[in-house]
């Protein structure tokens, strides 16, 4: 349920704060000993010890205590960034609080008129787009986030060889240009999957011959696309959710069904636009299919086909047999076709 979700980000929440608040204390306790070190190293430089110190020594206490100061410097900022992002998952923790029990109130007014359905399509609601945060944060964890870790890696040894070994820094500059210019390649293809650019300016049809295309040049199936009707403009909203469907319903042919050709149709009609997506692959029992998603991922991508077809209030035929292939209807109703 709705409050069961919200109860969940509330305890992440609360648990990053008690972690943010942990970092603090842990940094503040490595800034005391620094501080402590740097005093007893200074205590050791007394200008009336010196003439029974040795100069070796007093000069490497003197680069220890230099280096101590830029370390002790790194920790208080270290200290305020932390302390600015905890007071922000105060806040944050605070404002979920509130809806927590704003939603709790909600629940307890609605819960003799809500029914069993509603609270279904919710939940499916609530798990297909708290999914697509996962799916957008795991690729931003292990494609951008660790791409520019080694970046910073890198520029820390450019750092050091500078003087050392100019030859070699050249060399690690290089390689630093050539992974920036992959990782901004990489950024500008997941901005792509999130929002097409091209959607804007050249329309939808384009946009889903050209993404069939390259989803085509990834393997080795045969995508054959049609477009039947006089075009008319789209909602941006309902535009891009029938590209989603799409898309979804040729990856998960190609991915499940192993199919030779795959047809798909989109057909404008008046007060309705209608997509087939017809495959000659192994096809399935669609008796046994239900809304779970099975160890192969395949029910999952149904599942958030179903959710996107139901957002836009249309209607969803899948059609199939073994060994014969699949053939799924989707009709999305249209209305203010000037209104985009």
């Amino acid at each position: 349920m709705v409050e069961e979700y919200i109860q969940k980000i509330y305890e992440e929440l609360l648990k990053e704060e008690q972690n943010s608040a942990k970092r603090i204390s842990d940094l503040q306790i490595h800034l005391k000993e620094t501080q402590a070190m740097i005093h007893l190293l200074e205590e050791t430089n007394d200008p009336n010890y010196e003439s029974f110190t040795p100069r070796k020594v007093n000069s490497r206490n003197k680069q220890k205590i230099d280096e101590l100061h830029a370390e002790m410097k790194e920790l208080e900022e270290a200290i305020q960034q932390e302390t600015d992002y905890h007071t922000q998952q105060m806040e944050r923790v605070e404002e979920a609080a509130k809806v927590l029990r704003q939603a709790e109130a909600d629940v307890a007014y609605r819960c003799d008129r809500n029914t069993l359905e509603e609270e279904r399509y919710h939940t499916s609601l609530l798990e297909t787009q708290e999914n697509e945060r996962q799916r957008i944060s795991r690729e931003l964890h292990d494609s951008t986030v660790q791409n520019l870790t080694a970046m910073v890696h890198m520029a820390e040894l450019c750092s050091k060889l500078v003087d050392m070994d100019p030859i070699r820094c050249k060399l690690e500059l290089s390689k630093m240009i050539k992974n920036l210019r992959e990782i901004i390649d990489d950024t500008r293809k997941m901005i792509y999957n999130l929002r097409p650019m091209s959607f804007d300016d050249i329309g939808l049809d384009i946009t889903i011959e050209r993404t069939l295309d390259k989803l085509e040049a990834t393997g080795t199936k045969k995508i054959h696309f049609v477009v039947e009707g006089t075009p008319y403009q789209l909602k941006p909203i309902i535009g891009i959710t029938l590209l989603r469907i799409i898309q979804e319903a040729c990856s998960n042919a190609i991915c499940h069904a192993n199919p030779t050709l795959i047809h798909v149709l989109l057909r404008y009609e008046q007060g309705a636009i209608t997509v087939i997506v017809e495959d000659d692959g192994t096809g399935f029992d669609v008796h046994i299919l239900d809304d779970r998603p099975r160890d192969d991922n395949s029910g999952f991508g149904m599942s958030m086909m179903k959710e996107r077809v139901y957002l836009l209030s249309g209607s969803i035929q899948i059609d199939s047999k073994i060994g014969v292939g699949t053939k799924i209807i989707v009709k999305v109703p249209i209305s203010n076709k000037e209104e985009f």
